[in-house]
């Protein structure tokens, strides 16, 4: 992993609009519908979208986090832009790890399937149980992450589940990605984080007067990152 500074965050605002990278993916995130695992085509609903995409692709590769938790995965658009950028640094390796319940249900496979049109199956590993079991024994397992993408149930409990399982597991100084941060619940949960998880920093990445405005004033913010920076050792007298 590399360290968030400065200089990291320079660096990224430079690249991650760049698209020479990204354009079978851009071209994918664009597009109305979806191949679903039995051949189907279906409506694509839900992904994120190529900016964002975009976003995700060059924060992983610049980072290089060597194992990642996703979870929420749908028609694993986000999926492909993550696993996309870790083939960059680890080519012959699959250390990305995806969890979405309903992908062979409510998703009819999607996901899995555009993984495996790109070739990217082979990088990633597909849990489908809810993320409060799945990354509980994970935990059990050993499993450790130096990134994690969240974008799985919008609510404001699930949100704070899904933010506290990712963390029992996410190594010092490693990434925590919450999608959706002006929508549902997701908008509640991080004015909490921000207050009461001294354990994870929030990573600005605008100047303070533009990170405002975005933020409070047009509301504008799609993804808020954290890091860790220490284990969670509140007790039960605290907030």
């Amino acid at each position: 992993m590399n360290q968030i500074d400065a200089a990291f965050v320079k660096a990224f605002l430079e690249n991650w609009q760049q698209k020479n990278e990204t354009i079978e993916l851009d071209t994918i995130a664009a597009h109305p519908t979806t191949i679903a695992l039995n051949g189907a085509e279906i409506p694509q609903t839900a992904q994120v979208n190529s900016r964002y995409g975009r976003f995700l692709y060059h924060l992983v590769k610049q980072f290089k986090p060597q194992k990642v938790l996703e979870i929420g995965m749908a028609n694993g658009v986000s999926s492909a832009y993550i696993a996309s950028a870790m083939a960059t640094y680890q080519p012959e390796s699959g250390n990305h790890t995806i969890i979405d319940p309903f992908q062979s249900t409510d998703w009819q496979g999607a996901g899995k399937h555009l993984l495996q049109r790109l070739h990217l199956d082979r990088y990633t590993q597909l849990i489908e149980h809810y993320s409060i079991h799945a990354v509980t024994q994970l935990e059990d397992a050993g499993k450790r992450f130096d990134f994690a993408f969240i974008d799985g149930n919008h609510c404001l409990d699930y949100t704070l589940a899904d933010v506290i399982v990712a963390d029992r597991v996410l190594n010092i100084g490693g990434l925590i990605a919450l999608d959706d941060s002006m929508a549902y619940g997701v908008n509640i949960a991080i004015p909490y984080l921000d207050q009461h998880r001294p354990n994870l920093r929030r990573i600005l990445l605008d100047p303070p007067a533009i990170h405002w405005l975005r933020e409070k004033w047009f509301k504008r913010r799609r993804i808020t990152i954290y890091q860790k920076i220490a284990e969670d050792t509140r007790g039960a007298d605290t907030i």
